[in-house]
């Protein structure tokens, strides 16, 4: 059955609300803790992202009680030209956010015959996300309306196969999920490593206090360490570990940008990388190829943006070509684990380098200056040890992930289609047909 979803809401089965005024809801009404707003970047690719919301306190959320979410809404990001035709499910840990301003929420009845689920992977489809974008209103800043939602149409076949459809499609982004939340685990646990050992130096002060060992650390790497600390450029470090420039410590390749001609999205040439807009949570996504010779990043080097937002770090997973706004960067010794977590600390925040002054963009002079420890080799190849395992059980995560979205991909539109049908009888194990 072909509906649109202003047919639903006409039958009384679903409603759309748009998110609270700006006159309801200020900036001067956000706090630093509270009951977080869904803002227009916080709409991904069927995801809320909670990490980019901002919060109100229990007063204001009581004002705008309306505008509480509900497991199964929909949220549309209403603006933007990058966010436009974006819309994500509202699960269960996200129950009782605010819907924002830059957000319209979709509410479907019980009695409406549709499965969120299901309709959540309809919307996110590459034609449904044209579609929005086509009728969007505004050319230099696009926006979505009720009135454009209400005109989406929608393919709504048996409940059955609806529920047996978003049973295979989760399971895959599920799966998804649960490798990059194994990625995420992993590097917080090599950055905590790098920081008890490099900057907060635990293992030395653990052995001025008559430590004969420290936790995970091997003996005989212990066994080399001082006791004691010494003043440095960046502050007290431990005997005997030097300070050192950048360049003394990595090999730096700016990128540079070849003319536009040589740009495509056919996939001739290498991958080209101009700045952050395809990063992911390790790797790039490659969507833009270039076919003139540039600036190269080979397999492990860590791409660092230099142009706003200044600091922001990906590792390059393949051979590519470096825009103006990249740097990458190669431990003289290959070491990569080791200089990888050393540049998260150093760029903890973005845009804030040293002593928090905010940098639009940085250049060659200034990164090759850069002061870094530079610890024994020894207590070097002791961290790379551990952290470089851990960095390869990412990369296989990562690369499962990104086998299982090139499956949902394919099947996304097939089956949301009828072009492949499921077996809805089972709806334990769905069979495609």
């Amino acid at each position: 059955m072909h509906v649109t979803l202003g047919e639903l809401i006409d039958r009384g089965v679903a409603s759309l609300q748009t998110g609270p005024f700006g006159s309801q809801l200020h900036k001067s009404d956000y706090v630093s803790q509270g009951v977080p707003v869904v803002p227009t970047e916080a709409i991904g690719w069927r995801k809320l992202d909670v990490s980019v919301m901002p919060h109100i306190d229990d007063n204001t959320a009581a004002r705008l009680t309306r505008h509480r979410v509900r497991t199964g809404d929909i949220l549309f990001a209403r603006r933007g030209i990058q966010a436009t035709g974006l819309s994500a499910i509202v699960e269960p840990q996200h129950e009782g956010l605010i819907c924002g301003t830059g957000a319209i929420r979709l509410r479907l009845d019980a009695a409406s015959g549709v499965d969120p689920t299901y309709l959540s992977f309809f919307l996110i489809m590459n034609e449904t996300r044209e579609w929005l974008r086509a009728h969007a209103v505004g050319a230099v800043m696009p926006n979505l309306n009720e009135t454009v939602l209400r005109g989406v149409p929608v393919w709504i076949p048996s409940l059955a196969e609806q529920h047996a459809i978003a049973d295979v499609l989760k399971s895959l982004d599920d799966k998804i999920e649960q490798n990059r939340r194994t990625g995420r685990k992993l590097e917080e646990l090599a950055r905590a490593v790098f920081n008890a050992w490099f900057v907060d130096f635990e293992p030395v002060k653990a052995k001025a206090a008559g430590a004969t060992a420290f936790p995970g650390m091997p003996p005989e790497t212990f066994a080399t360490l001082p006791n004691t600390l010494k003043d440095s450029p960046l502050g007290p470090v431990p005997l005997g570990w030097e300070v050192k420039a950048l360049a003394d410590t990595v090999k730096l390749t700016m990128g540079q940008s070849p003319k536009s001609e040589f740009y495509n999205e056919e996939g001739r040439g290498l991958p080209f990388h101009q700045g952050v807009t395809d990063y992911g949570f390790r790797f790039p996504s490659d969507r833009v190829y270039c076919t003139a010779e540039g600036r190269i990043a080979e397999p492990g080097d860590i791409l660092l943006s230099v142009r706003a937002p200044v600091g922001r770090i990906n590792v390059a997973d393949r051979r590519l070509i470096l825009g103006r706004g990249l740097g990458g960067m190669r431990h003289v010794d290959d070491q990569q684990s080791f200089l990888l977590y050393q540049m998260f600390h150093v760029f903890a925040e973005e845009d804030a380098i040293g002593d928090g002054t905010i940098y639009k963009a940085v250049n060659k002079d200034f990164l090759v200056m850069m002061p870094l420890i530079a610890p024994p080799k020894t207590i070097r190849d002791a961290f790379e040890a551990i952290a470089w395992p851990m960095d390869e059980l990412i990369v296989s995560v990562e690369n499962e992930s990104a086998k299982l979205a090139t499956l949902r991909d394919y099947l996304l539109p097939r089956l949301l289609s009828g072009r492949v049908r499921v077996e809805a009888s089972k709806l334990e194990s769905p069979c495609l047909t």
